[in-house]
């Protein structure tokens, strides 16, 4: 089956292969699992907090802290329910996050534009992994939620119900781009 997938960051080229069949995370793995937030000095949001700096720099800290955590929160939940009750799908972070039609990838692309990200070309590809297409509206909120709502919302995404809200199909194994559709650098 061909699917499709906006590039954003790195640009692709006809032949590439991208390899999830072992350990390999995705960007979304480091952009949420990584990142770290805090003042040019190195304070983090606990010592930010402590000097109840709340600067342009110290405010910016404590809402990257919580931007960045309810993130990481949210991918770590739905990592866990899968593993134990839905191993069979594909890890949101070991997979490439595709659409299975052209037009499904288009409405995408608008919605990044929206948001100023730029796309930087619109690939089709191949794989022979795991494939899952899931409602992205269903994900755990990023909120107030309690974790155990957050699980709840988990179980929900990973049944596969769809919304037909935010539909996104999530690519594992060994993938390949096969054609460059567009290039719009």
């Amino acid at each position: 089956m061909t699917y499709y997938h906006l590039v954003t960051r790195i640009p692709m080229m006809k032949g590439q292969i991208i390899d999830f069949s072992g350990e390999n995370k995705n960007r979304s793995y480091d952009f949420w699992m990584k990142r770290e937030a805090r003042r040019p000095d190195g304070a983090d949001v606990f010592q930010v907090l402590e000097q109840g700096d709340f600067s342009d720099d110290g405010k910016g800290v404590i809402y990257d802290y919580v931007f960045n955590q309810s993130r990481a929160v949210r991918e770590t939940i739905c990592e866990l329910v899968r593993q134990k009750e839905f191993r069979e799908k594909p890890s949101r972070l070991q997979c490439l996050y595709v659409c299975k039609t052209l037009e499904a990838a288009l409405k995408w692309k608008e919605n990044f534009e929206s948001f100023d990200r730029k796309v930087l070309q619109l690939v089709s590809l191949s794989s022979d992994g795991e494939v899952f297409t899931g409602d992205a509206a269903l994900l755990p909120g990023v909120n107030g939620d309690s974790f155990d709502r957050k699980i709840q919302q988990a179980r929900d995404y990973w049944s596969g119900r769809l919304t037909g809200k935010l539909e996104k199909t999530l690519l594992g194994g060994r993938i390949r781009v096969e054609r460059i559709l567009e290039d719009y650098q």
